[in-house]
Order: C-alpha cells, then sequence, then structure tokens
C-alpha cells in the first residue's frame, strides 16, 4: 500500500510545476542596424540630457517591479521618432541590464559606449519584445 502511495506521488509530480523561480516567457526577436554615430550621438550629450528628454514612471506585476512605462517624449529628444520604442512600452532592460536603481542605469549607459549591438528588451501590452541592433560604422 505505501508502494502505491509512493508511486502515484511520484508520478503526480511529473505533472507539477518546478517549484522555485519561474522561468520568464521569450522575448518576439526584432533584429536591425543602427549608425554608431546615432548612438554615440546620444551617448555624448550625456544621460542627464536623455533622462531630461523622456518621461516615464515604474511599472509593477502583482507588487514586483518590473520596468519604467515611456510615457512620453520631448519633441527634440531622441526617442521621438523612435517607430521601435513607443510611449506606453515598459522598458524591462538595455544590452541585458536592468534599470530599476540609478546604478544600473548608469551601468547600461556606460556598456552601450563600447558595444558592437543595442538591445532593449521591453513588455508591449503583454508581448514581450527584444529590439537587437548591430551598431554599424
Amino acid at each position: 500500500m505505501i508502494r502505491i502511495c509512493l508511486l502515484t506521488a511520484l508520478g503526480l509530480l511529473v505533472f507539477l510545476p518546478a517549484q522555485g523561480k519561474k522561468s520568464e516567457p521569450k522575448a518576439t526577436l526584432i533584429e536591425g542596424t543602427m549608425a554608431r554615430g546615432a548612438v554615440a550621438k546620444v551617448l555624448e550629450a550625456g544621460p542627464q540630457r536623455f533622462i531630461a528628454s523622456v518621461r516615464v514612471e515604474p511599472h509593477t506585476i502583482k507588487g514586483k517591479f518590473i520596468g519604467y512605462r515611456l510615457v512620453g517624449v520631448a519633441a527634440d529628444g531622441p526617442l521621438v521618432n523612435s517607430q521601435s520604442v513607443l510611449p506606453g512600452d515598459v522598458i524591462i532592460s538595455v544590452n541585458r541590464e536592468p534599470l530599476e536603481r540609478p546604478d544600473q542605469f548608469m551601468r547600461a549607459w556606460e556598456v552601450a559606449k563600447s558595444a558592437n549591438t543595442l538591445e532593449i528588451l521591453l513588455l508591449r501590452g503583454t508581448q514581450r519584445l527584444l529590439y537587437r541592433w548591430k551598431l554599424t560604422p
């Protein structure tokens, strides 16, 4: 009887979800190219200029910080003509660097200076999108 109960319990474990950290849903990858000069221009202007050009608000799901929702952009800001990152999008990470704290934002900023690609992971509605641009001369 005990053996049957153990086998039944082990059989049920196969159908139960694994406990612990949940894996994030896979993002849809969108690839392209971008002129390194365009990125360099934004980086050279400095993080303060970039921050002043966007309006964001923290976005949480069930009380957990996910990223920053882009609420608006300045008319003369680098994202004003963006067809990739749009108002309403939640920016989760840049070049795989989370953006929750100021030091993380600055790390992402520094990484972008020497990166060969620019990656932005975002949430648009319920869809996760990963934009990946190869930086060209």
